[in-house]
């Protein structure tokens, strides 16, 4: 009578080490579900190692920030004040208009990825208001408390000192 070769089992590091690819990946699965959506922006603080507090876009700024479930991102953030172009043409401010628009606002797009053991996402950006992020990727540590998002990040060097800047959104509600 013939035998039938039984399947070798898998060596139990490789079980072991499947299990974890496995739960990684639902765990970045889960924390992309969680980011899913969009998010209403609070506040944007440059906050420096010397204990100093800037918030470029103001105490009230604007903007909002998408991520969809899919994986992919698009973001705004402004000056809730913003002198309007004198003309009223989207193309024919004043050189003046021009760089006071473009100092009050930031904007780009692209895809997203998720670390939920180191508690980064990164943003592949294709496009931004700031030529030098297009085809970049931007790394920000997320904090999630309740409908607060807080994204951070790592220190940098601007103007002779270092800081990191925290940008906190809300969840946004449907009107």
């Amino acid at each position: 009578m013939p035998t039938t070769a039984k399947p070798s089992a898998l060596p139990p590091i490789l079980t072991l080490l499947l299990l974890l690819l496995a739960a990684t990946a639902c765990r970045a699965d889960d924390a992309r579900a969680l980011l899913a959506g969009s998010w209403d922006l609070v506040a944007v603080e440059n906050r420096g190692t010397d204990g100093t507090v800037e918030r470029p876009f103001g105490d009230a700024p604007r903007g909002r920030i998408t991520y969809t479930a899919d994986g992919f991102l698009s973001a705004h953030v402004m000056h809730a004040e913003r002198t309007p172009f004198a003309t009223g043409g989207l193309y024919s401010g004043t050189p003046a208009e021009k760089a006071a628009a473009y100092d009050s606002y930031i904007a780009y797009y692209g895809a997203y990825t998720v670390d939920a053991a180191a508690r980064t996402v990164t943003h592949t950006l294709s496009g931004s208001l700031f030529p030098n992020w297009t085809g970049s990727s931007q790394t920000r540590h997320y904090a999630l408390d309740g409908d607060v998002l807080t994204l951070s990040t790592p220190p940098m060097e601007r103007d002779g000192r270092e800081i990191t800047v925290h940008v906190v959104w809300r969840r946004a509600t449907p009107p």
